[in-house]
Order: structure tokens, then sequence, then C-alpha cells
């Protein structure tokens, strides 16, 4: 297990067509990664560049994701697919996933599908940092 990591923050932009851009600001500390989305969660280059930066979180050693959705106004079957699947590969590794404040949106698509059970949604990233043990 990986006991020390240093701290990072980067920022991934994706320019996709006139006028749609999706941010992915990344934040890395320990054993967490905070992945905070700003835009359309949807299949193609959105869905990819998610899948990429929480895979390289997990394989860096932040096990815990911590996934800020408030600013995700929509996401599609793809979307909803990439999220269960940073749950699923987290779990796999000893780790977990926590919600911060999705959307209404986000939050009503998550349980039409019957998948908001199984996330902890928090009204603050400190909150679910405080969740995951604080690591």
């Amino acid at each position: 297990m990986v006991t020390s990591l240093t701290s990072a923050t980067a920022t991934v932009k994706w320019n996709l067509d006139e006028g749609f851009r999706v941010d992915l600001d990344i934040k890395e500390n320990g054993l967490l990664c905070t992945l905070k989305l700003k835009g359309k969660l949807i299949g193609g280059e959105p869905v990819s560049q998610f899948e990429g930066a929480f895979m390289n979180a997990l394989s860096s050693g932040h096990i815990y994701l911590i996934l800020d959705l408030e600013a995700v106004p929509y996401l599609d079957s793809s979307g909803i697919g990439s999220v269960v699947n940073a749950l699923r590969t987290s779990a796999k590794v000893g780790g977990s996933v926590k919600l911060v404040k999705p959307s209404n949106f986000a939050s009503k698509m998550l349980k039409m599908v019957g998948v908001l059970d199984l996330f902890q949604v928090f009204d603050s990233e400190e909150a679910a940092a405080a969740a995951c043990g604080g690591s």
C-alpha cells in the first residue's frame, strides 16, 4: 500500500465543438483524488477523458475518489456508466467513490437507473473526504 503521495492539481479542458467545453479539475492528496467536472458528461471524448483521469488516479495510489458533479448539467448513459465504472474500479483496489453535490439532473438520472443508492452523497468535498477516513 502506498502511504505517502505528493499533492498535485491539474486542469484538463476538452474543446469538442464551438461553444461546447467540459472542464475537469483534479486535486490529488494522499489516498484521495477529487475530480470536479464542469459541463456535460457524455459519450465520446468527455467520458474517455474522465475515465482516463480516474484510472490514472487509481493507478497512482489515490484509491478514494471524490466526484464533484455540481456543475454537470447533463449526463447520458455513457456518463452514468463511467461514474459506475469509477466505483467498481475503485472498490477493486480497496477504495470507494463519494459524490459531492450532484446537479438535480445528475441525481435524477442516477436515481432513475437505480444506481444513486450505490454512492454516498455529500454537500461538501470536506465531508466526503472525512468519510474516506480523512486520507
